[in-house]
């Protein structure tokens, strides 16, 4: 008998609510490290602020947004990657999980699939593919795989959508391509640094200040804490880094930007 009611439409649709609605909240509970990534994230972000999480991979930032109680329009082009985000937060109304990647103009474009289980490197730069292979950071890894994805703006995206408060930009060497396709200033900005890919990231700031008047600050890593005593201006921000690659020829981060007039 029990068998037979499982089998009943009804209750198929009931058991596939519940089982959505339960990997959910299994996806969006934060613990240990996460939670000072909340707190952090707290600075840029208000509750029902809209957020833009370009290169959202597997949600990892994403989940700190909706905890946050943003709005988010998380944008992915691997549609493998969008799938399982789906998979997890096709019930939360709060999301927008768009199979999209975002770039200088709107069109295709090819991004090469980093093998086995590192498609956090997946990629639309085949220049900073060869630079992190030849500084030693990624050269154990391959790009042997490839998809042609659809490519909008984030000028177009805020036509859509609306102006964002804070823009995450974690596109493994393409942001400088993003930040072409904005030309509305929007509060909080982060794009990823590394250090053999240092005139991508001096061209990126440099991009902002076209744009607005922004200041910076920087984390290193994953850290998720400034690395400076007070936000710099763009001159000196990129003079900072550049000392500091000096040192630490693979260092890595996230280069935060806020408007100046920004009152946090």
């Amino acid at each position: 008998m029990k068998e037979l009611i499982k089998k009943i439409p009804g209750v198929i649709l009931l058991n596939n609510y519940i089982l959505q609605k339960k990997l959910m909240h299994q996806f969006l509970t934060c613990q240990g490290a996460e939670i000072h990534q909340i707190i952090f994230s707290r600075q840029f972000i208000n509750t029902n602020d809209l957020v833009f999480d370009v290169g959202a991979n597997v949600g990892n930032r994403s989940k700190l947004f909706l905890n946050l109680k943003a709005k988010v329009c998380a944008y992915e082009p691997q549609k493998e990657l969008c799938k399982h985000l789906n998979a997890y937060l096709k019930r939360n109304k709060s999301i927008n999980i768009l199979n999209l990647g975002l770039g200088e103009k709107e069109g295709t474009q090819t991004i090469k699939i980093c093998a086995g289980d590192a498609h956090v490197l997946s990629s639309m730069s085949q220049r900073w593919i060869d630079n992190t292979i030849k500084s030693g950071r990624f050269k154990d890894y391959q790009w042997n795989k490839s998809e042609t994805v659809n490519v909008s703006t984030l000028d177009l995206q805020i036509q859509k959508f609306g102006l964002p408060n804070f823009i995450k930009i974690d596109v493994e060497g393409y942001e400088l391509e993003v930040l072409k396709g904005l030309s509305k200033p929007t509060k909080y900005i982060s794009f990823e640094f590394t250090a053999e890919d240092i005139t991508n990231s001096i061209m990126c700031v440099q991009r902002l200040d076209e744009i607005e008047n922004y200041i910076f600050q920087f984390c290193k890593g994953e850290s998720l804490r400034f690395h400076f005593d007070k936000w710099l201006d763009g001159k000196d921000l990129i003079e900072s880094l550049i000392l500091l690659t000096e040192d630490n020829p693979l260092l890595w981060g996230d280069i935060y930007a806020k408007i100046k007039s920004a009152k946090n």
